[in-house]
């Protein structure tokens, strides 16, 4: 029975890590072609943003919101890369190792570099989306969402768990040699 388990784990595994594969490749393009494309999406496709955009953006300005967009996908990616590599060791049946606990102290982090991305990227974002407007309708907005506070809570509770699993993967270490 612990063998069919872990098979099921391995093959889950397996299709988990090609998906985080696929999605640090394919978010960044999404990102690029959707700055690319901004003044041409129908209303319902931009995504809600700290400030209005009333009228067609010049390229310079999508060029920077581009790169300020990176701030977030760049966080986003390194989740991604750490949870695929960590579902890789789960696929190879690896599932209580040192670098089991590196992955998930480093997925904890990244919940928590996310937040503080976030509040970077609203910053710059509403400082590009209105650098070309007229004096005095120019915006700076900083917002913190319930949302941020509770991915704050669970990346801290997820980096809790990887320095337990530490502790308990020293402990069997340990025990392994002990005559």
């Amino acid at each position: 029975m612990e063998n069919q388990n872990m098979q099921r784990i391995q093959r889950v595994s397996k299709k988990f890590r090609v998906l985080f594969a696929v999605l640090s490749l394919c978010i960044p393009i999404l990102v690029l072609l959707y700055w690319l494309l901004f003044n041409h999406l129908p209303a319902g496709f931009i995504m809600q943003l700290p400030v209005a955009v009333k009228s067609s953006l010049p390229m310079g300005t999508l060029v920077m919101a581009f790169f300020v967009s990176l701030i977030p996908t760049s966080v986003a990616i390194y989740g991604l890369i750490n949870l695929n590599r960590l579902f890789r060791l789960y696929e190879q049946a690896i599932v209580f190792s040192e670098q089991n606990v590196l992955y998930f102290r480093r997925i904890g982090y990244t919940l928590i570099y996310w937040v503080v991305a976030n509040q970077l990227f609203t910053v710059l974002i509403s400082l590009t989306l209105t650098f070309n407007n007229p004096p005095g309708e120019r915006m700076l907005v900083a917002q913190l969402a319930i949302s941020d506070i509770g991915s704050l809570i669970i990346g801290g509770v997820v980096v809790l768990v990887s320095w337990v699993m530490n502790e308990a993967t020293k402990m069997e270490h340990e025990q392994a040699y002990t005559v």
